[in-house]
């Protein structure tokens, strides 16, 4: 079942402006006869009653089962036309306006709607909102789950076909139809869409239609620069924010590279392929954890002075290591030339990192580095877990691990169940 829904729907509609203008032809019509001489046969002095008496008559005529007035008789031809044209249509577009209502009270995916109970709702029907609703079908296969999405997308038809999902066409960020999604019986909010802004402004009118659901929104920011600005505000304390970036970098420095630094004696050389947010993330980690452990980064990125600017400002480059940027694609055989001329990798154990946002590039850059560098510990991200990437790494031997598994491991307990036995978690702002 797909609702369709936008702001729109809750503006004058074409058909409505249509009925009104019925409406005020046809009264017009009927208060024209009577005012015109004509009479009708069991209310014989209604012509020469005051004009509330023929307000009243008239406005009877569009009431289901009408006003006991009798025919028109007398008066004009043409008055009694006009009162005529009135009787006909006056109940029609009575019964045309009850008949919609009906169709929409009975609508079937409104119907569902007002059924809702202990529901979740998802914001975004991307690749984190499809990990967590998959997630949450394993632990809960009979939750009620409502999915919000403004575009068509593959991903909807799994939401919906495999998932069992009510699937809402709109923007999340609406006011309008964050109360026909029965906040107030809802369970818990999942604001997931790609747009940080619009995730963190439908946090703060769901919490406003509905106060009680403080600490059970979610919220996903992937700037680092917006998550450190609200940090202390009373949207970030009364919802959990998260960052999937953020996850990935902290276990990949926890898990692998800290432990590398230690077999090694010198101060490693550090090589970020791709300084987008995930890169972000993980220089910011590595300043955080293993201070001293390395004493050069090159960050390699097609924008990678602007994104190093970007950087400085939101988290600032520590002063314990030396840094190299290289604008560029990690593809191109001229960044490799100046990589070499900046910053030889030949004659050391650097730590390359591959994690641009193209699993594909990623893999391939890996075999390469692999076999042009052997003495190099190479990482490759992917968002999903592949047995093909897998195997690959085993043969090739460099490590791979996949965002959408620490995701999956990382996500807590209270993000599933009740809310009766779901602890009461503060926002994770940082």
């Amino acid at each position: 079942m797909v609702l369709k829904y936008s702001p729109a729907n809750r503006r004058i509609t074409p058909g409505a402006l249509v009925r009104g203008l019925l409406f005020v032809v046809v009264f017009c019509s009927g208060l024209a006869g009577l005012y015109l001489g004509t009479s009708v046969t069991d209310r014989p002095g209604v012509h020469d009653a005051g004009i509330l008496a023929k307000i009243y008559y008239t406005l009877g005529l569009f009431v289901l089962g009408g006003l006991d007035l009798g025919t028109p008789v007398g008066g004009p031809l043409h008055g009694r036309v006009l009162l005529w044209f009135a009787y006909f249509a006056a109940p029609a577009i009575t019964a045309t306006a009850v008949i919609e209502g009906v169709m929409r009270v009975l609508s079937p995916g409104d119907l569902k709607l007002r059924r809702l109970r202990k529901h979740v709702v998802i914001g975004g029907a991307g690749r984190i909102a499809l990990l967590y609703l998959r997630e949450l079908r394993e632990r809960e296969p009979n939750r009620p789950v409502v999915v919000v999405e403004n575009s068509p997308s593959v991903s909807l038809d799994e939401a919906r076909d495999v998932h069992r999902a009510l699937i809402v066409n709109g923007d999340i960020a609406s006011e309008a139809l964050l109360r026909r999604l029965r906040l107030d019986r809802a369970e818990r909010v999942l604001l997931l869409t790609g747009d940080d802004f619009i995730n963190m402004d439908a946090a703060t009118k769901a919490l406003k239609i509905e106060p009680n659901l403080r600490s059970r929104i979610v919220a996903h920011v992937a700037n680092l620069r917006l998550m450190q600005a609200m940090a202390h505000t009373e949207i970030a304390s009364a919802c959990e924010v998260f960052n999937t970036h953020q996850v990935a970098a902290s276990h990949l420095v926890q898990t692998q590279l800290i432990d590398y630094f230690h077999t090694t004696e010198a101060r490693d050389l550090v090589v970020l392929l791709g300084f987008g947010r995930f890169g972000h993330t993980v220089l910011a980690e590595l300043q955080r954890s293993a201070p001293g452990k390395f004493d050069k980064v090159v960050m390699v990125d097609v924008d990678a002075t602007r994104r190093a600017h970007i950087f400085d400002e939101q988290v600032g480059f520590a002063k314990d290591y030396r840094r190299y940027l290289i604008d560029g694609d990690m593809r191109d055989p001229n960044v490799w030339i100046e990589l070499e001329a900046k910053c030889p990798l030949t004659g050391c154990e650097p730590v390359v990192i591959v994690g641009s946002g193209d699993d594909g590039t990623n893999l391939r850059t890996a075999m390469w580095l692999t076999s042009k560098y052997p003495d190099a510990h190479v990482v490759q991200r992917s968002f999903r877990r592949s047995t093909f990437a897998e195997q690959i790494s085993d043969d090739c031997a460099f490590q791979t691990f996949s965002v959408a598994d620490l995701l999956t491991q990382s996500l807590p307990a209270h993000w599933f169940g009740d809310r009766d036995d779901a602890p009461v978690s503060e926002s994770k702002s940082s």
